[in-house]
C-alpha cells in the first residue's frame, strides 16, 4: 500500500447544521458539499477537505485540524468578538505561531501562522 496523502479530516458533530454555520459563518469556510440524507458536509481547506458527519450515536470530539491564516493575533480577536472559546492563546515558536479554537461539539480548531508566509 502506498499513501498518496490526505483527503480529508474528519470530525464527528452532533448538530450538522449548527456546525455548518459555525465552520462556514464563524470561521468563513467555504461548504463544498452538504449531503443531509447522510448526515454529512464537507468544507474546502486546500490541500485537504474537513468533513463534518452525524454519528447515530453520542459524536466523540477528537483530534484536530490546523488552519493556515495570515495573521494568528488577528483571526484570535476576531474570533473571540464573535463568542468563540479559544483553548489556547497564541503561542509563538522559532518558525510559527498558532493558537486554538473549539467548535460547538468540542472539536478543536488550531489557527497556524508559518513565519516564511507558506502553508500545506
Amino acid at each position: 500500500m502506498k499513501v498518496r496523502g490526505a483527503d480529508f479530516v474528519l470530525y464527528e458533530v452532533a448538530d450538522l447544521d449548527r456546525s455548518i454555520e459555525f465552520y462556514r459563518d464563524v470561521l468563513e469556510l467555504e461548504l463544498e458539499m452538504h449531503v443531509p440524507d447522510f448526515k454529512w458536509a464537507e468544507f474546502d481547506v486546500k490541500p485537504i477537505a474537513l468533513a463534518l458527519f452525524v454519528p447515530d450515536r453520542p459524536p466523540k470530539a477528537g483530534g484536530s485540524i490546523w488552519l493556515a491564516v495570515d495573521d494568528v493575533v488577528q483571526a484570535v480577536e476576531e474570533l473571540k468578538g464573535k463568542g468563540v472559546p479559544v483553548v489556547m492563546e497564541t503561542l509563538e515558536y522559532p518558525h510559527c505561531w498558532h493558537a486554538a479554537v473549539t467548535d460547538p461539539d468540542g472539536n478543536v480548531v488550531g489557527l497556524h501562522q508559518r513565519k516564511d508566509g507558506s502553508f500545506g
